[in-house]
């Protein structure tokens, strides 16, 4: 029971983080931004999480099921997994290349730049593979794992906000650069995570007999 509640405490406690951020930033934001700039990285933002949406397919819930699946071994679940990344990976490719044949179209649609776009795919896919880890310590049940990487993620991006709106001239790119940042940061990581999670360094998988 208490061993319960402690982990049930850990995704308690960084979903509030999760929450609170965008709050906490708030008054910062709104004190160095007009209120034009600020609805534009608003929209950023919610154009991150519609790429994210659409990129990832799915893919999380079907490892989720294969997960609980009791005749799967665990190694039909590291096959399944690379499976799940070869699928992102190609989705991301579909995706992407559909970008950059709609960029100035999205650009004047959604009345941002288009290197923002661009940095919005990029946030979108880091923050992809940050989330196929999240999803495959928490189906583990490694709560305190998945509570200490999505804070960490959380707090430094709006710290490194913080710091980029006092730094940086123009500051409406403050928290462009901050999410960009400290996305490819914990892409990079997501290499030594996801060969624990798939079992290999290398994407092996290999199609049933």
């Amino acid at each position: 029971m208490t061993s319960f509640l402690k982990k049930s405490s850990a995704y308690l406690i960084s979903n509030i983080l999760n929450g609170l951020s965008l709050l906490f930033l708030l008054p910062f934001l709104t004190r160095f931004l007009s209120a034009e700039e600020y609805s534009q990285i608003v929209l950023f933002q919610t154009l991150i999480f519609g790429l994210l949406s659409f990129i990832h397919l799915n893919v999380f819930q079907a490892s989720n099921i294969k997960f609980f699946d009791k005749e799967a071994t665990h190694k039909d679940i590291q096959h399944y997994n690379s499976g799940c990344i070869i699928i992102l990976i190609f989705s991301i490719s579909l995706f992407t290349s559909l970008l950059f044949t709609h960029l100035s179209f999205l650009s004047e649609l959604l009345s941002l730049p288009e290197l923002w776009i661009l940095y919005a795919m990029i946030i979108a896919i880091a923050q992809t593979f940050i989330q196929f880890c999240l999803w495959q310590w928490q189906m583990r049940k490694q709560a305190y794992r998945y509570s200490l990487y999505n804070s960490c993620y959380i707090i430094l991006s709006s710290l490194f906000t913080l710091i980029l709106l006092y730094i940086l001239h123009d500051k409406i790119d403050a928290r462009i650069y901050a999410l960009l940042t400290i996305s490819a940061v914990f892409f990079y990581a997501q290499f030594l995570l996801l060969s624990k999670i798939i079992g290999s360094f290398y994407l092996k998988y290999q199609l049933p007999p």
